[in-house]
């Protein structure tokens, strides 16, 4: 929703099919905006898909939303969270200290809600330490390095709450709702997807107007090809089009096959400019990110986003080396060439 002044304004809590309700939360001081998070009615309670970020406006958004929709955090019988991060699995602590309701996500994002608390509990400051290393190593200069980092210490990211529920492809029963569930790895290793009555709920997986972000990350899978698994994942929900897609951030929208073909366009423009960027002579990874396509020019990002412009740079890389493209040479800085 946009206001007559060009300004993102959050919509309403909006019933947007039977039984099934959107209620978006803002996530402060950040370009999405907000999240879309969903509520569903059946006759045993409500259930929640995602819950939004872990900050007192959001929770006045969703406890607000909630009763607008008939029900109250208290009542909520259990949270699908479709990824592990903060804008999605943030307020699940709450919800569940007010309701006792369970909790559940796919074991390979639980896996790295371990791995961050463990991280965050030796060393609060790893994260910005581990910016500092990917920054430099990918070339990036000392006054670049400190932006960034300087950027990032802005943004308060609280202890991520435990799952407690394993959840994956499978047919999930809830009341008298049935809820088919997709593994759909690309975006994190573990996101799901629901087929919910012939409605597609997307998480971050698919979106209307910009495509998910496919970034390389030393704490998550290393030695993956996180874009390869994104791709054959868009591939997965194909073939079958739901009557509406709802994803967890901008628009509803029709049409996942065009929609995933213009994405896997989208991707293969951006390898092909890693190429001829590289037909050169090899470059470092900071250098090729500033020959990527972005949403705006390189020098107009947000410093806070250019480590996740780095990581995924590093994504279509590692997917391009796997394909026998690229050469990459770890260093300080690290060099990637054309084999």
């Amino acid at each position: 929703m946009t206001s007559l002044s060009g300004e993102k304004v959050q919509p309403p809590v909006e019933k947007v099919a039977p039984g099934i309700w959107c209620v978006p939360t803002v996530v402060p001081d950040s370009p999405i905006g907000w999240t879309q998070t969903y509520l569903l009615e059946s006759d045993d309670g409500p259930y929640l898909i995602d819950t939004g970020w872990n900050h007192e406006r959001a929770w006045a958004d969703l406890s607000a939303g909630l009763v607008e929709c008939g029900t109250s955090v208290s009542e909520i019988r259990g949270i699908i969270v479709t990824h592990h991060h903060p804008d999605h699995l943030g307020l699940v602590g709450r919800v569940r200290d007010a309701s006792g309701c369970w909790v559940g996500m796919h074991d390979a994002d639980t896996e790295l809600v371990k791995r961050h608390r463990e991280l965050l509990a030796d060393d609060p400051e790893v994260f910005d330490q581990d910016t500092q290393v990917k920054l430099l190593e990918a070339g990036a200069g000392q006054c670049d390095v400190d932006d960034v980092v300087a950027a990032g210490k802005g943004v308060v990211m609280p202890m991520p709450a435990l799952p407690d529920r394993s959840l994956d492809s499978s047919t999930l029963r809830l009341g008298d709702r049935v809820v088919e569930l997709v593994h759909t790895p690309g975006h994190t290793p573990g996101p799901l997807c629901l087929r919910i009555d012939g409605r597609l709920l997307t998480g971050d997986h698919l979106l209307k107007t910009i495509s998910s972000h496919v970034g390389l990350y030393g704490f998550e899978a290393p030695d993956g090809d996180p874009l390869g698994d994104f791709f054959g994942s868009l591939r997965l929900l194909t073939g079958a089009e739901p009557s509406e897609v709802l994803p967890a951030h901008r628009g509803r929208f029709h049409g996942v096959d065009a929609r995933v073909a213009e994405l896997l366009g989208h991707h293969e423009e951006r390898l092909e400019e890693l190429q001829k960027a590289l037909a050169e002579g090899p470059l470092t990874p900071w250098a090729l990110c500033q020959a990527m396509t972005w949403n705006r020019p390189w020098d107009e990002l947000p410093r806070m986003m250019l480590r996740a412009a780095l990581a995924e740079t590093m994504a279509h890389v590692r997917h391009l080396e796997l394909l026998g493209v690229v050469t990459v040479a770890v260093g300080t800085p690290t060099q990637v060439r054309l084999t």
